[in-house]
C-alpha cells in the first residue's frame, strides 16, 4: 500500500514498531498477529497508533485475504475515528481494497461507508460522493438498490429489520454507525444518504425501491411487526414517508431505461429509431408505476392511514403529506384509485385543492412583487401611484395562462395592491386607523334615548330608514 504511517508526534509510543512488526511476517499466520492490532485498534488514544495499525492490516488484507474478514469490522470503525486524518487514511485504503477485489462489498462493509457521505470533513465528503457516484455506480451498479431498506433500518439504529438484525456487529457498533434522532438535523443527513442512493439507482429499481419501501416498512406497520411507540420506529417510518416522496424516487418523462438515449445516439445510425423506443420505454414504465400505485401502494396507505389515526399519531399528516405528493400527478384518476376509501379521496382532493391554491397565491405575490420592485428605479419625481397603474396596467396580458387558479390568485393580489395604493392617496402617505380609533356617530331612537351597545345595528338601520337621500328628490 503506498499510504504512509505517521512519525513524530510527540507521544511516547507512536505507532511506528506496530508497522515495522506488520511488513517482514511474510510467513507468520496472520492470528498470532491480528488479536493484539485489534485490542490496541480499540483502546489506543494516540492517534498516530490507531492510523499505523489501519495501514498494517491494509497490508495484511492484501497478503491473508482468507483471514482478514474478521477484522475489516474493526478496521471499518476508524472511518468514525475522532482524528479526521485517520479518517480519510481509512477511507482511502478500503476504497483501494475494495477497487482491487482484495475486500468484498458485503455486511456491514457498506452500510459503514455510507456514513461517509455526511462526514464533518469536506474532503471526505468529496471522495464519497466519487466514490458512490463512479467507481461504485459502475463497479457494482447493483449494490445501492439490494441495499437501501437496510440502510433505512441501520441508519436509525433499528433492530427490527432481518438484514439488521443478523448482523455480526455489537449493540454499540450499531450505534456508532447510526444517525439516531428526529430532529431536523438528523433528518437531513440520513435523506442526503437516501437520495445519493437514489442517484445511482436505474427507472426500473426505483420503481422496484418504491415497492419495497412500501411492503417493507409501511406494510410492516400495519402488520404489527415495526412499533412506532418507540422513537426509532417513528424515524423509520418518517424517513419512509420522505423518501416516497421526495423527487429523485420519481421516474421523470425522458427516463425510460437504464441506458442514456445520448449515449444511444452518438453509436451511429438510427437516430429517430432509437428516441422512438426511449420514449416507447418511458411509457411503459410510467404505466408499470401508475398500476403498482393502483394495486399495491393505495390500500397500504388506507390500511395505515387507519391505524395512525386509531393511535392519534402524529405521522397522520406526514402521511397524507406523502399521498398528496404521490397522487398530485394523478389527481384525474383519484375516483379510481381511492374506490375502497371515499373520505380518504375527500381529504385527498382537498388537500391538493389546497396546495394548488396557495401555490398560485405564493407565485402571484411574488410576481408582482418584482413587478413593484422593478419598477422602484424610477426618476424621483415619479409619483408612487404612477407606479401601481404601471403594474396594474402590465396585469392583464399575465391573466392570459391558462390556469384559473393563478389567474384568480394574480387578480386578488393586485387588487389588494390597488386599494393599498388608493388608501395611501387618501391618507396622504400615512397609514389607515383601525375602526375601533374612528370615531363613530352617536345615534338617537324615534323614543329619544341613547343607543344601547346591543341596539346598537336596530338603531343604525332606523337612522338610514329615516335618512333622505338625493336620489329620492330626484324621484
Amino acid at each position: 500500500m503506498s499510504c504512509t504511517p505517521f512519525y513524530g508526534m510527540g507521544t511516547p509510543f507512536d505507532g511506528t514498531p506496530f508497522y515495522g512488526l506488520g511488513t517482514p511476517f511474510d510467513g507468520t499466520p496472520f492470528e498470532r498477529l491480528g488479536t493484539p492490532f485489534e485490542g490496541e485498534l480499540e483502546k489506543s488514544d494516540c492517534a498516530a497508533l490507531r492510523n499505523n495499525i489501519v495501514v498494517m492490516m491494509a497490508d495484511f488484507c492484501v497478503r491473508y485475504t482468507a483471514l482478514v474478514d474478521c477484522y475489516i469490522s474493526n478496521i471499518t470503525k476508524c472511518l468514525c475515528d475522532p482524528c479526521e486524518l485517520v479518517r480519510r487514511q481509512t477511507f482511502i485504503l478500503l476504497s483501494r481494497l475494495l477497487q482491487r477485489d482484495y475486500v468484498k462489498w458485503r455486511g456491514v462493509l457498506f452500510l459503514r461507508f455510507l456514513l461517509s457521505l455526511v462526514d464533518e470533513s469536506e474532503k471526505i465528503r468529496h471522495l464519497a460522493d466519487f466514490l458512490f457516484g463512479n467507481i461504485l455506480k459502475a463497479k457494482a451498479p447493483l449494490l445501492a438498490y439490494n441495499s437501501f431498506v437496510e440502510a433505512v433500518f441501520v441508519l436509525n439504529d433499528c433492530n427490527v429489520h432481518t438484514g439488521h438484525s443478523s448482523s455480526q456487529s455489537s449493540r454499540a457498533e450499531s450505534r456508532l454507525f447510526a444517525i439516531r434522532g428526529n430532529d431536523e438535523k438528523s433528518r437531513s443527513k440520513r435523506m442526503h444518504i437516501y437520495v445519493s442512493l437514489l442517484k445511482q439507482m436505474a427507472p426500473e429499481h426505483l420503481l422496484a425501491t418504491f415497492a419495497k419501501v412500501c411492503a417493507e416498512i409501511l406494510a410492516s406497520v400495519s402488520d404489527g411487526m415495526l412499533s412506532i411507540e418507540d422513537a426509532t420506529g417513528q424515524s423509520v417510518l418518517q424517513d419512509a414517508f420522505q423518501i416516497l416522496s421526495s423527487k429523485e424516487i420519481r421516474i421523470p418523462s425522458n427516463r425510460g431505461s437504464s441506458s442514456d438515449p445520448g449515449d444511444m445516439d452518438e453509436e451511429g445510425g438510427g437516430d429517430s429509431g432509437s428516441a422512438a423506443a426511449a420514449a416507447a420505454r418511458g411509457r411503459v414504465i410510467t404505466q408499470a408505476v401508475k398500476k403498482g400505485l393502483i394495486q399495491n401502494t393505495i390500500p397500504i396507505f388506507i390500511e395505515l392511514k387507519r391505524l395512525l389515526e386509531s393511535k392519534n399519531s402524529p405521522l397522520t399528516g406526514s402521511l397524507m403529506e406523502c399521498l398528496r405528493v404521490l397522487l398530485k400527478d394523478y389527481k384525474n384518476e383519484i375516483d379510481e384509485i381511492l374506490v375502497a376509501d371515499k373520505q380518504l379521496q375527500k381529504e385527498l382532493i382537498y388537500d391538493i385543492q389546497k396546495y394548488e391554491s396557495l401555490k398560485a397565491k405564493s407565485t402571484a405575490t411574488e410576481t408582482v412583487s418584482m413587478m413593484q420592485r422593478s419598477d422602484a428605479f424610477r426618476s424621483p419625481g415619479t409619483s408612487k401611484a404612477v407606479t401601481d397603474s404601471n403594474v396594474h396596467s402590465k396585469v392583464p396580458g399575465m391573466l392570459m395562462s391558462g390556469n384559473s387558479k393563478l389567474d384568480s390568485a394574480m387578480a386578488d393580489v393586485v387588487a389588494r395592491a390597488t386599494a393599498r395604493s388608493v388608501l395611501r392617496e387618501v391618507n396622504q402617505g400615512g397609514k389607515t386607523p383601525p375602526l375601533s380609533a374612528m370615531s363613530v356617530p352617536k345615534l338617537k331612537t324615534s323614543m329619544g334615548g341613547m343607543v344601547s351597545k346591543g341596539d346598537r345595528s336596530a338603531a343604525v338601520l332606523e337612522s338610514l330608514r329615516r335618512q333622505c337621500f338625493d336620489s329620492d328628490e330626484e324621484n
